[in-house]
């Protein structure tokens, strides 16, 4: 379908959706918006102007204003204004001076909003472009302020990411300044896809990372442009998206729009809120709100904490969390979300102060943040409340333990509940084989989950990794009595010296292995990834601290527990222990003396964190003398529960695992190794367990499907009922949550690298001949990298054999190995690669920084067309066979419809009917032409099979517009039936004609 017919598509729904197309602002150039703004302004502002519109000067003096727009932020807060209006200053010609207001956030869908649609505007004045004119597809303006730039493409000639490129590109060359400053999303479409994302603050941030599809209420990928549109950008929902739904990044001075997700999450808290309001009930169990780790629930909290605290009935919103470390971080990331006039309203609080705020009637709401355990301290002290306010709890599976949130209940009479977590408690549900030990549900505790969004879901977005869990026995465990009790076992293995020298030696000797980069011309960075040994108590952990001390010295190590760990010897030898690994820290570092902060453990804690996550002054990138010279790498980080929740940094790539956990707390410390990074350098996280290792990969499994599937207060997915272990196996593996077994994933490498050396040798030095084979080499390369790569972190060694398994995944008695010899073999495959690349147009080369994404971006074939232009402009010179098989030949990987545009040409070259040479502008205007032509050719031949007016059909055809329904489409349906009656069509055959007529036009 061709991009024109599929604009008007979009433009007739978005109609449908409450826009107003403007015909006459579009297909002009781009100060015509000007004008209309001008406009707008003189209307909405008519009082303040006193009737008297703006002249030339005051306008020029609004636009001189939008100067100060420098980025996308800039511009959202100015939309946000004061108040929920936006606002200019202006000094009049007679010296008055009044705010025109620009926007207005909080009138949807009314009061003074106006939405507007234009298309195919052009920009000829752009102060970066060598180019004479660019022309955008569809912008949407609210109130003449253009807030959505739209692009769509046509699905059989190009993709969503060069319409990406296109809206860099458009940066670039300056498009978005003055009026097109306010651009705060831009929009992808095409029949079958559509994505969206928010403007970055200039041309070199963007990431398509950033760039999100859209789930519905149920989590369903949408697809459908159509569908999409009505979801997305209708009216009132674009509104919100580009007002509510972003979040300005102070601290990187940048934009953020929220995911569908989190819009819904949000949604369904304040929809329950305005039941209850409407109602004038006050509930105290308001819901949950299960997203996985990883996947922003701190931006998501943040949104409905500054929503909730500007209903008006609500006094104040409390968030509270379980770590005092969690409050002030969360508090940091709040303040950056907010916009400053209420950045104020964003206190840390402990009992006395609360007390002391709460006791204040009058002034605006606030969101106040402090500990479960300082709020329950302050409850048992006499504090309470009888005013409405709202309660939001963080990780609430753990925050919510205990009978403080009963104490807390009871004290806050008119206090409504909501829970954020990662991983909600849930009963057993025997009927869908999920099995808990859960004796409480956060059901209990919160009431009704309100949306959720899964680590499959997650998995599937790219917004987390999977997970590559490996086990390992040793020997001391092996060993043991069989008889053993728990007690004895631990006391006879697990604490027991050779055991602990045995998990040191192993992560050791494994150190380069699991933590290095990806290989790059045969070589793997050492010491690019963290790592996290997690043990039973503190006891263990100055244990395993001292043994890495003595066996793995070269390695760099630090410790680290909390004041309320209880576990093992007395608390003043472990209270020496620390602060010696504290002082063994800040003497190889170099850091001050924690020892002189107020709470030295909590200095020193953020220092390591800080280290840990890359964050200032750790995010510098150091040659290895500079790193000799003054340290910067941490290696291992030894802990026993600190850390193992709310702790995030994309660079921890493996936690090791010499403790028995289940189920949620499990999941919890799994996901410190999930975070996104470079997928060649880190395609899964990586967990390594040392104790019980068959108990484990069960607990594992179990823990998976608990958190994909839920439990009895969730709606299980259909197609994952009552399946067993090995099923549920297969279908973690295939959501790509658990990593595949390397056997498989090498039994399918194999076939694909014996293709790659068909093409450029055994030795991969031969350059493939003809530009089809280099695309389709470079295709397969890229691909054929990223999987071994992928196995190369799963601790694979190029070269080496392995067990090989059955098409069951059962160990068949056999070995395999990769038909690569050695690492040296693996970059010369590399090396060809680039040489490739780079022989290829520059259109035609993959991102090998970015490979996955380049594959799917070249996963048609592309042609060269500058060079097709050259050559039928030459075979216009001399129509002589030899030429025309030339072009025959580069043609030849097109589509059908495509190719025979062009032979058409070919055929009026020969005949006379083109005598002037083609640029590709002009011969794309002439195959939309010969398409046209086809396409009349091709409904006439269909309307006479079915006997009816050929000029009838082509009218009706003229009407249709791809993904819009009969109903929704007048124009269309009166033609058909004007038609149906001239044909006497009776009741049955007028159903049949309707479906095949419209079955026919969307395949044109």
């Amino acid at each position: 379908m061709s991009e024109e017919k599929f604009e008007q598509a979009v433009i007739e729904k978005l109609k449908k959706e409450g826009w107003t197309y403007r015909e006459d602002l579009s297909n002009k150039k781009a100060e015509v918006l000007e004008q209309n703004w001008r406009e707008i302004l003189n209307d909405n502002n008519r009082i303040k102007l006193k009737d008297k519109p703006l002249s030339d000067n005051e306008f020029d003096n609004l636009k001189l204003e939008l100067t100060h727009n420098k980025t996308p932020y800039d511009a959202q807060l100015l939309l946000a204004g004061a108040g929920g209006v936006g606002t200019l200053p202006l000094t009049r010609d007679d010296g008055s001076q009044l705010e025109i207001e620009i926007f207005y956030g909080d009138e949807v869908a009314g009061g003074h909003s106006r939405y507007e649609i234009v298309n195919q505007v052009t920009f000829d004045k752009l102060p970066r472009t060598l180019g004479h004119n660019r022309r955008i597809d569809i912008m949407l303006l609210i109130n003449g302020l253009p807030v959505g730039h739209i692009e769509e493409k046509d699905e059989s000639r190009a993709n969503q990411l060069s319409a990406f490129e296109q809206f860099q590109k458009y940066d670039s060359d300056g498009m978005y300044k003055g009026l097109f400053s306010f651009v705060q999303v831009m929009f992808i479409l095409s029949q079958h896809s559509a994505h969206y994302f928010a403007r970055p603050k200039n041309s070199m941030e963007y990431n398509r990372e950033f760039l999100f599809g859209w789930r519905d209420d149920d989590g369903k990928d949408i697809s459908d442009a159509m569908v999409f549109i009505h979801q997305v950008m209708g009216i009132p929902a674009l509104h919100r998206l580009v007002t509510v739904n972003m979040i300005p990044d102070a601290d990187n001075d940048n934009l953020m729009v929220m995911r569908s997700y989190q819009i819904q999450a949000t949604r369904a808290i304040m929809d329950r809120m305005r039941v209850m309001e409407n109602n004038h009930l006050v509930e105290k169990e308001g819901g949950y709100v299960w997203h996985t780790t990883g996947s922003g629930k701190t931006v998501t909290s943040f949104k409905v904490a500054q929503l909730l605290a500007a209903l008006p009935r609500v006094r104040h919103v409390l968030f509270i969390v379980d770590r005092v470390d969690l409050v002030n971080q969360t508090a940091e990331n709040f303040k950056s979300f907010a916009y400053e006039t209420f950045e104020k309203r964003i206190q840390v609080v402990n009992g006395g102060a609360l007390r002391k705020a709460l006791k204040q009637k009058n002034g605006p709401s606030n969101i106040f943040l402090t500990t479960v355990q300082g709020l329950d301290k302050a409850v048992k002290g006499g504090l309470e409340s009888d005013e409405r306010m709202v309660i939001l709890m963080d990780e609430a599976h753990r925050s919510a333990s205990g009978d403080a949130v009963a104490h807390i209940k009871k004290a806050f009479s008119k206090t409504t509940w909501f829970a954020f977590t990662g991983t909600p408690n849930f009963y057993s549900d025997d009927v869908n084989d999920v099995k808990t030990t859960r004796s409480v549900s956060t059901y209990d505790v919160f009431g009704q989950r309100l949306h959720r969004y899964t680590i499959k879901d997650a998995i599937s977005d790219q917004n987390v990794l999977g997970f590559d869990v490996s086990y390992y026995t040793p020997a001391i465990e092996k060993e043991a009595d069989s008889d053993f009790t728990e007690q004895e076992l631990e006391k006879a293995v697990y604490t027991s010296l050779p055991f602990r020298e045995a998990v040191v030696e192993d992560i050791r000797d494994l150190w380069n292995e699991n933590h290095s980069g990806p290989i790059e011309m045969g070589v793997r960075q050492p010491n690019q990834f963290h790592g996290m040994l997690a043990v039973s108590g503190k006891q263990a952990v100055v244990a395993y601290y001292n043994l890495f001390k003595k066996l793995a010295p070269n390695l760099r190590v630090a410790m680290t527990y909390s004041r309320d760990e209880d576990n093992g010897q007395g608390s003043s030898d472990l209270q020496e222990s620390l602060k010696t690994a504290m002082q063994d820290y800040s003497t190889f570092y170099g850091t001050h003396d924690f020892f002189s902060n107020h709470d030295p453990e909590r200095a020193y804690l953020t220092d390591v964190t800080k280290r840990i996550a890359h964050k200032k002054p750790y995010n510098r990138k150091l040659t290895e003398d500079q790193e000799t010279a003054t340290p910067q790498r941490l290696d291992l980080i030894i802990v026993s529960d600190q850390l193992l929740t709310g702790f995030d940094s994309k660079y921890v790539n493996t936690i090791y695992m010499d403790k028995i956990l289940k189920e949620g707390l499990l999941i919890q410390a799994m996901s410190r190794t999930n975070r996104t990074i470079d997928r060649n350098a880190k395609p899964h996280g990586k967990i390594r367990f040392f104790r019980k290792g068959e108990m484990m990969e069960e607990r594992v499994q179990n823990a998976l499907v608990i958190y994909t599937q839920g439990g009895n207060d969730t709606q299980p997915d259909q197609d994952q009922l009552n399946q067993d272990q090995s099923e549920m196996e297969k279908v973690l593996i295939t959501d790509d949550i658990l990593a595949p077994k390397k056997a498989k994933q090498i039994q399918n490498l194999i076939p694909q690298i014996e293709e790659l050396k068909t093409m450029a040798g055994e030795d991969f030095s031969v350059t493939p001949p003809s530009e089809k084979e280099r695309e389709h080499f470079v295709q397969l390369a890229a691909e054929v990298n990223h999987s071994v790569q992928r196995l190369v972190q799963q601790g694979y060694k190029i070269g080496d054999e392995i067990a090989d398994v059955d098409a069951q995944g059962e160990l068949n008695g056999q070995k395999i190995a990769l038909n690569l010899k050695d690492d040296s073999h693996f970059s010369a495959l590399q090396a060809r690669l680039n040489v490739v690349n780079d022989k290829l147009p520059a259109k035609k080369q993959i991102d090998l920084t970015n490979i996955q994404i380049a594959i799917d971006l070249y996963g048609r074939e592309i042609i060269d067309y500058d060079r097709l232009v050259e050559l039928i402009n030459e075979y216009m010179k001399e129509t002589v066979d030899t030429k025309r098989a030339e072009i025959e030949k580069h043609i030849a990987t097109m589509t059908d419809v495509e190719r025979n545009e062009i032979l058409d040409i070919l055929d009026g070259i020969v005949s006379g009917k083109y005598r002037v040479a083609f640029n590709t502008e002009t011969l794309d205007k002439t195959r939309k032409a010969v398409r046209s032509d086809q396409q009349e050719l091709t409904i006439r031949r269909w309307a006479d099979d079915y006997h009816l007016s050929g000029n009838a059909i082509i009218e009706a055809y003229e009407a249709f517009l791809p993904g819009v329904g009969l109903n929704d489409n007048p124009k269309l349906k009166t033609k058909l039936k004007q038609i149906e009656k001239e044909e006497k069509l009776g009741f049955f055959a007028i159903a049949d004609f309707e479906d095949d007529v419209l079955n026919f036009f969307a395949k044109l």
